[in-house]
């Protein structure tokens, strides 16, 4: 369809987001054509059908950042303390395994066993150490700050803060 405005224009006079100027002249052109005014109707009542599927699914789905800290608490309550490993040269390996199975199990029962795995591999991926089976101490702060942002988006800043706080290693002895 070329009425004098793109794809895009249309796109965007459908969702609300473009120019006055435009608008105007897309509105201007619907009281004119009978065919590009039936389409608006049909595409115009999907968005709406949309919209409206989209708000009931977050309206069921949405939990206050109180009710998700009490839920996440509790969660973390249930999990050991990272404890320092062993003196040797299996105790930064041990510990990396370690924080790496407590994320994994806190991230379990909010994203689901496959999208907690594939989280993480996706944090390792695009931090410094490049996948997970590469971690070190060095590495494990930019993949845990990587984590938190995939987890924000997901779940909001509070589920992001407590994996930045509750997935430092604690400090190999000296």
């Amino acid at each position: 369809m070329n009425h004098g405005f793109s794809d895009e224009e249309w796109d965007d006079f459908l969702t609300g987001r473009n120019a006055p100027v435009i608008r105007a002249r897309i509105d201007a052109h619907l009281v004119g054509c009978t065919e590009c005014w039936q389409l608006y109707q049909e595409q115009a009542l999907t968005i709406n059908c949309l919209a409206e599927a989209a708000a009931e699914a977050r309206e069921q789905l949405a939990m206050s950042d109180e009710e998700l800290q009490t839920r996440v608490s509790r969660l973390m309550a249930s999990f050991p303390v990272l404890e320092p490993g062993l003196e040797d040269d299996l105790a930064e390996p041990a510990q990396i395994r370690s924080g790496l199975e407590f994320l994994n199990s806190l991230l379990n029962p909010v994203f689901g066993p496959k999208a907690a795995q594939r989280a993480l591999g996706l944090a390792a991926s695009g931090s410094a150490v490049g996948s997970l089976d590469r971690m070190t101490r060095e590495t494990w702060a930019p993949f845990l700050e990587r984590l938190a942002a995939i987890a924000s988006v997901i779940c909001g800043d509070v589920f992001a803060g407590l994996i930045r706080e509750h997935g430092r290693l604690a400090p190999l002895p000296f």
